[in-house]
């Protein structure tokens, strides 16, 4: 009985009664769900919700690189602050309107808006010029480097010029990607193909449906149980897919689980505080205990496969794990015994994350910080950060995307989007501009690499925990799924068999 109650509470949640009744389907189970299909309103991790429906200017490669996506061709001038873009030609919007110079501006006007949450990203754009029909200038108060990355994420999701002011864009996209939405709920987001894409023999699926299980062992019990072609999962889960026979592709991204601290709240905004916080965390217990050995324990924002990965950094006497010097730097900054720091962890609700978040506290109460734990919905966990309602929260941060400097701009510099105590790493806007003069990642190292040991020594406003390997569980009749070192998953590729 308990079998079949299961296998009916996951039919339901897929909306699907089993494999035989459904043809031409790509099924996907995920963490988090859409808050908003509005690319300029979403949260960190609606972007893989976004890509069936709106093509970017820019695309990034299964490599990480930058290739053609709705632009061709780009330039940055030889100053840092012109960035040139020509359109692909002969491309739609699924409304039938053209894709053009005019619409390209009104989109990015659109993202520049105060309440858009890539405004910060387009932040350097001061002036949108169209050169007759398929050439955009981008007129910049700063060097634009980053705007590769900025073009191939939300900002560079181009909305149809008939819905850019829509306000129920949220609910109703319309771009000029591969996908319509026919169907979005709370839960479940439900795409089919559209015939007039610009690119058609990319598309292999007719139909894609995307459901959210925040709880990450229901997401294991839907995909052995086929209610699910192919889900997101956490390293823990390694061992049970590979013995029940389920392709396993994983590999490191840019993405880590982290402690983010408002610097702003009483008892935070002193650095040996927050030095001493990450001192008391011992990454590997946590790796090896919550994780599998599947996160790769880091103090600092890359790991070692990314350039701007500072060597050494995680070996300095001031880094490694050592509760004593937690304990001295605690008191140091007032908080003994008799004066203990007292913080509230915030985590969403999602598993992986409360159960980081309950490690964290155990490990804080061993150097004396008294911790209370706080749940919000997943849909609040953006609102949450942006607004400063924390003292400190555990969080996953793709810090690779857009790209490094615009982690840095959001969360080091005053005015960044997530930075409510106003944190500054010294020399912080000269190195950032100094990265951004280039497009080139390898030149943008040096200054990178030199802004994320400044933040290091100011004692971090986040925290760096682990770097997960990122797991994705994948039945055997299903190819073509790709797994990026930075951005999310694309499914137009993906094939389902028989």
């Amino acid at each position: 009985m308990l079998a079949l109650a299961l296998g009916a509470s996951l039919a339901a949640a897929c909306g699907t009664t089993g494999p035989a009744e459904r043809t031409g389907e790509f099924r996907w189970g995920y963490s988090t769900r859409a808050t908003t299909l509005d690319p300029h309103r979403g949260a960190q991790f609606d972007l893989i919700f976004l890509h069936p429906v709106f093509d970017t200017l820019i695309k990034i490669d299964p490599e990480g690189g930058f290739v053609p996506g709705l632009a061709t061709e780009w330039k940055l001038a030889d100053d840092g602050l012109t960035f040139e873009l020509t359109l692909r030609e002969g491309v739609r919007f699924q409304d039938g309107a053209t894709l053009d110079a005019a619409a390209v501006k009104a989109s990015l006007e659109h993202g520049k808006r105060p309440k858009s949450t890539v405004a910060g990203d387009l932040e350097v754009v001061r002036e949108i010029e169209t050169v007759g029909d398929r050439r955009v200038r981008l007129h910049l108060s700063g060097p634009g480097g980053h705007l590769l990355g900025v073009l191939a994420g939300e900002a560079g999701m181009i909305i149809s010029p008939r819905s850019v002011n829509d306000p129920g864009l949220g609910k109703r996209p319309v771009g000029a990607g591969p996908y319509k939405v026919t169907s979005y709920t709370m839960r479940q987001v439900t795409y089919e193909k559209w015939d007039g894409y610009w690119d058609p023999d990319s598309v292999t699926m007719p139909r894609i449906k995307m459901i959210t299980m925040t709880d990450d062992s229901t997401r294991l019990r839907a995909l052995l149980s086929r209610q699910l072609d192919a889900a997101y999962l956490r390293p823990s889960h390694t061992a049970r897919l590979r013995s029940a026979g389920i392709t396993l592709l994983s590999k490191p991204r840019s993405l880590i689980y982290t402690a983010v601290v408002n610097t702003g709240r009483p008892g935070l905004k002193d650095p040996r505080v927050r030095t001493a916080l990450s001192q008391a965390i011992d990454r590997a217990s946590l790796d090896k205990n919550l994780q599998n050995d599947g996160c790769t324990p880091t103090v600092q924002p890359f790991i070692r496969s990314y350039s701007p990965h500072v060597p050494g950094l995680d070996a300095r006497p001031d880094a490694v794990h050592d509760p004593a010097r937690a304990r001295e730097l605690l008191a140091a900054a007032g908080h003994g015994p008799g004066n203990p720091l007292a913080i509230t962890i915030t985590s969403p609700n999602i598993t992986q994350y409360q159960i980081l978040a309950e490690a964290l506290q155990a490990q804080f109460e061993k150097v004396g910080v008294r911790a209370e734990l706080r749940v919000v919905d997943t849909a609040q966990s953006t609102p949450t950060l942006r607004t400063g309602k924390f003292d400190l929260m555990v969080t996953p941060i793709d810090v690779g995307r857009p790209d490094a400097s615009t982690f840095v701009a959001d969360y080091y510099l005053p005015g960044g989007a997530v930075n409510p105590g106003k944190f500054a790493v010294p020399d912080g806007r000269p190195l950032l501009d100094q990265a951004r003069r280039e497009l080139d990642a390898e030149r943008q190292r040096k200054p990178l690499r030199e802004l994320f040991r400044k933040a290091y020594e100011a004692g971090p406003p986040v925290i760096p925990i682990c770097a997960p390997d990122n797991v994705i569980g994948v039945r055997p009749d299903v190819e073509g799924i790709v797994v990026p070192p930075t951005g999310t998953y694309e499914f137009r590729g993906v094939r389902v068999g028989a």
